[in-house]
């Protein structure tokens, strides 16, 4: 089965009509990319850009690059299951439990895989300012929201145990499991990049999506005293480390 039409094919669940299944926001089979989009960093636009129609068997766009692979081998078991009409079973139409996990596997290893991250101290801004999820803005000051902040997904209505940006896109070991890793901050040469990279396959242009007119993230120096500067800079460490950010 040729994975870049996946999507287009039918899954029947029973005692309901058939529907045309993706697998969630972050995988495209047609583009043959995977973007694992991190909250607060500009991923409306993107996702939007690399959005196929119909619904997703995990509708959560905010997925870790960990949760997409093994959601691949899930969605492959469903699209084949209800698929065998003959007796006896034809070989060529029921493949092997073995042959989806490669298939999945193939999938993972041979697509484009980016991702999306921002100055910290700027995205806990957004985190504490935001619209949606669980909004903080009028029931705490930033200081005290610095404070108590734990996990980079904090104020976000999918919650995780993520410590940083930098564990959206990480495997097992620690290890950076994605090709590209897209500055906000340098929005248009990431662009460019990817661009570059997928040989003209991902053609996405900036966009500015579900901005908050509230937010100060722009000016996110202004909220910051001394003692929250330094607990965010603590907090996110990893992300100041691996992707060279400062205050």
């Amino acid at each position: 089965m040729d994975p870049i039409t996946l999507n287009t094919k039918r899954m029947v669940f029973s005692g309901q009509r058939d529907v045309t299944y993706g697998l969630n926001e972050a995988v495209n089979f047609e583009k043959r990319v995977i973007f694992v989009a991190v909250p607060k960093t500009g991923t409306t636009s993107i996702r939007k850009q690399l959005a196929t129609e119909g619904d997703k068997l995990i509708p959560a766009p905010h997925l870790t690059i960990m949760q997409i692979r093994d959601a691949l081998y899930t969605y492959l078991l469903l699209k084949n299951l209800g698929n065998n009409h003959a007796f006896p079973t034809q070989v060529d139409q029921v493949p092997s439990d073995a042959e989806i996990r490669a298939e999945a596997a193939a999938i993972y290893s041979g697509f484009f895989k980016f991702s999306s991250v921002r100055n910290p101290w700027a995205r806990v801004v957004s985190l504490y300012s935001r619209r949606e999820g669980v909004k903080t803005l009028k029931k705490a000051d930033f200081e005290s929201f610095c404070e108590s902040l734990r996990y980079a997904s904090d104020t976000c209505s999918q919650p995780t145990r993520c410590a940083s940006q930098h564990d959206w896109m990480t495997d097992e070991t620690g290890n950076l499991a994605v090709d590209y890793v897209l500055k906000l901050e340098d929005l248009d040469r990431g662009l460019q990049e990817i661009n570059d990279r997928t040989e003209g396959r991902l053609r996405l242009v900036a966009k500015h999506n579900n901005q908050n007119p509230a937010s100060r993230s722009a000016n996110y120096r202004e909220l910051y005293t001394p003692q929250s500067r330094n607990l965010i800079g603590d907090l996110f460490a990893r992300d100041v480390a691996a992707f060279g950010y400062e205050f």
